[in-house]
């Protein structure tokens, strides 16, 4: 079942708009507007902008947004309305089958197959199943190596692998990724990409060192790469944190240092939706545990609202979703009143519901009413 909350905001990640023409949503902030995608290809998005065709590198492209999509498209997007995740897994996969099988009887657009089998990607990344979502990037990797998805295929494949538990075939999808880069000669984005990933990957690296290495790349990838900036940015915030909790160094240090990182990138936000859900999930982290200690109810409020911000405008995002819930229950509870004990019980309630395959799901069940 698709994970519904009470809060609202699904995340509009996956739904795509049919009012507007194509746009192509840039890492520089620029919106290109009123035009028709040819291609996303490998090192360029070809489209056409009245008559005339032009070109974008592929890794510069954050997100597109279509007019004229495949009709199979339009049901995939009609079961998600109806929150049915797994019916529109299957649109979209035996429409992809279909493509790589030769026996496809819609093929309008160029780039709809490798859109679609991304789009599997994020579907299950959204459920939190890592061992469908590493499959479905495998997918796209022997299927579309030609499509602006390969490397973020690649980087899926490995996030999904080591969240899965297997740090070590992320290792080696992470290898398989440098030497596509290598042979292919990738964008220089993408090398600091897989070297961040490199480093996330690897548990051995922790403290000043995995930080000291997180920001020789977030320095690499400067202005030109904000959102691997960002990601760089987010991932030294939890590493601080993680420090905090294992009592590395000074607590107050430690968590200022995490909460600079956080709000430098909530106050430039041009990143991928999970490095912003990171940001404000850290940021919460921060705010809590200095309320939680000092009994400040300023601090708590404004953890709570960066816990809700998560899930409720973040709500695909599935590593962090049943955390923030879980703190802002926690949130609520401290704060008192019985109002605000009834929301904690919701709250510890939806994690109960929704989340039973989560560690957060136990949390929850300890702060329940009997």
């Amino acid at each position: 079942m698709r994970h519904h909350l009470v809060l609202g905001g699904l995340a509009a990640l996956l739904i795509v708009p049919t009012a507007w023409a194509d746009k192509i949503y840039t890492s520089n902030g620029k919106v290109l507007e009123d035009v028709t995608i040819v291609e996303e290809g490998l090192t360029d998005v070809v489209y056409k902008d009245g008559r005339n065709e032009r070109k974008v590198a592929s890794e510069e492209v954050l997100r597109i947004t279509f007019e004229d999509e495949p009709r199979v498209f339009g049901e995939a997007e009609a079961m998600l309305d109806e929150d049915d995740i797994e019916s529109a897994i299957g649109i979209y996969s035996d429409y992809v089958d279909a493509i790589v099988s030769g026996n496809a009887k819609e093929r309008r657009q160029k780039w709809a197959p490798a859109n679609a089998a991304w789009r599997v990607v994020g579907l299950w990344q959204s459920l939190g199943d890592l061992p469908a979502a590493a499959t479905a990037a495998g997918k796209v990797i022997t299927n579309f190596p030609d499509s602006r998805y390969l490397p973020e295929a690649y980087m899926a494949k490995a996030d999904a692998e080591y969240w899965g538990g297997d740090a070590a075939a992320a290792q080696k999808t992470l290898a398989n990724f440098r030497s596509v880069i290598n042979n292919r000669a990738l964008s220089t984005r993408w090398g600091i990409e897989c070297d961040l990933a490199l480093i996330l990957t690897n548990d051995e690296l922790v403290g000043t060192k995995r930080r000291a290495g997180l920001e020789e790349l977030a320095d690499s990838a400067g202005s030109k790469f904000k959102t691997v900036k960002n990601r760089a940015l987010v991932a030294m915030g939890e590493s601080a944190l993680a420090d905090m909790v294992a009592k590395r160094g000074s607590e107050k240090q430690l968590v200022a240092e995490a909460l600079e990182h956080f709000e430098a990138v909530i106050a430039d936000p041009l990143a991928d939706e999970t490095t912003l859900a990171g940001a404000y999930a850290g940021k919460g982290d921060c705010l809590y545990h200095t309320a939680a200690a000092a009994g400040d109810t300023v601090q708590l409020k404004l953890a709570l609202k960066s816990f809700l911000r998560v899930a409720a405008v973040y709500s695909e995002q599935s590593r962090y979703v049943p955390k923030c819930l879980f703190y802002a229950g926690r949130c609520f509870d401290l704060m008192g009143d019985d109002e605000s004990s009834n929301r904690a019980q919701q709250m510890y309630a939806q994690v109960w519901f929704l989340y039973q395959d989560t560690p957060w799901a136990n949390e929850a069940k300890n702060f329940r009413r009997k």
